[in-house]
């Protein structure tokens, strides 16, 4: 169960550690930890005698400095405070933070949550897309007045260059590749970049919105992991729901948009924006992992990340958004 402890960063993580900050914080925890799908932090289930388990997400140290997690912290309150379905921190007992929801344990900021009774939905009709399109409206009301001062715009370069950087400083790359990822990736860059000008309108979104990251229980669904909460246009919230055939999604588009409309306005014109935004994230995925590849978890989900095969079929992945972007032309 705990073979993923001792690893990289997270090599001072044991068990004891956790069950130490959770006892610290007032609780009696049973000695139950049992690790939950998470590649970025470390994400646990922890046993509480005489109470419901609690979730405890303990945070990878350097990703995120600890006024970009209080901004995270921060959002999902003022989620909570406008009724929004949000799974929000539990309030601890011991901390310097004033927002009382961040710790900090050896070298990890962790918090505290709720466990929430919830499931992914193996098939979406439309009124789900609806009720999907009602409730981002209602988050994208918040962001849109919400001060994050410590999150990343997400722009072509802080999520394309940074990333282009560091995936030519790879070793393991043959040099016929790196010169065709390096002419590849800055043709699509210099593609993407005048679509992100000073008239383009960005705030606070959740930054990672996709069917994976929201939970459905009778009062519908219930958004997870802010972890990627990025100041951007609000379609990057919204251009990964969907999926298919054109004519499939022009009819997931249309179910989402009659409930988003009951909330707020969409800028339909910035769907334009979807091929751009797919390639920095193609782009920040391929960097995302190298930075984490010695950690065991990546090694097992991305076994050929170190392959010739990997990074041709990322080249093919790019060509192919080369010509959808030259398209948007």
């Amino acid at each position: 169960m705990f073979g993923d402890f001792i690893m990289s960063v997270f090599d001072q993580l044991l068990p004891e550690v956790i069950l130490n900050a959770v006892e610290d914080q007032g609780y009696l925890p049973t000695g139950y930890l049992f690790p939950l799908n998470s590649y970025e932090n470390r994400v646990y289930e922890i046993g509480i005698e005489g109470a419901p388990p609690i979730i405890g997400k303990f945070y990878r140290p350097g990703r995120w400095g600890e006024g970009a997690l209080l901004d995270e912290h921060r959002f999902i309150k003022a989620l909570v405070e406008a009724e929004f379905p949000v799974v929000a921190p539990l309030e601890l007992k011991k901390t310097s933070q004033q927002e009382k929801t961040l710790g900090f344990v050896e070298n990890y900021y962790f918090a505290l949550f709720p466990r929430f009774r919830g499931a992914h939905k193996a098939e979406l009709m439309q009124d789900d897309r609806k009720w999907m399109g009602r409730h981002l409206a209602r988050l994208h009301n918040v962001g849109a007045s919400f001060k994050a001062k410590h999150r990343l715009p997400l722009n072509p370069q802080t999520y394309g260059e940074a990333s282009l950087s560091f995936i030519l400083s790879q070793p393991h790359i043959p040099d016929d590749l790196k010169k065709s990822i390096d002419h590849l990736l800055n043709d699509a860059l210099d593609l993407v970049e005048p679509f992100f000008n000073d008239s383009l309108v960005a705030f606070t979104t959740h930054g990672d919105c996709h069917w994976g990251n929201v939970l459905w229980n009778h009062d519908g669904p219930h958004f997870l992991d802010f972890d990627d909460m990025v100041i951007a246009p609000p379609v990057q919230d919204i251009w990964m729901l969907f999926s298919g055939t054109p004519d499939e999604v022009k009819e997931q588009k249309n179910a989402f948009l009659e409930g988003y409309s009951v909330f707020r306005d969409f800028d339909e014109k910035t769907f334009i924006l979807s091929e751009p935004l797919r390639t920095l994230r193609l782009m920040r995925m391929a960097s995302w992992i190298g930075e984490r590849y010695e950690e065991e978890a990546f090694k097992r989900a991305f076994p050929y990340y170190r392959d010739r095969r990997y990074w041709e079929e990322f080249l093919l992945s790019i060509k192919e958004q080369i010509g959808l972007l030259q398209e948007l032309y």
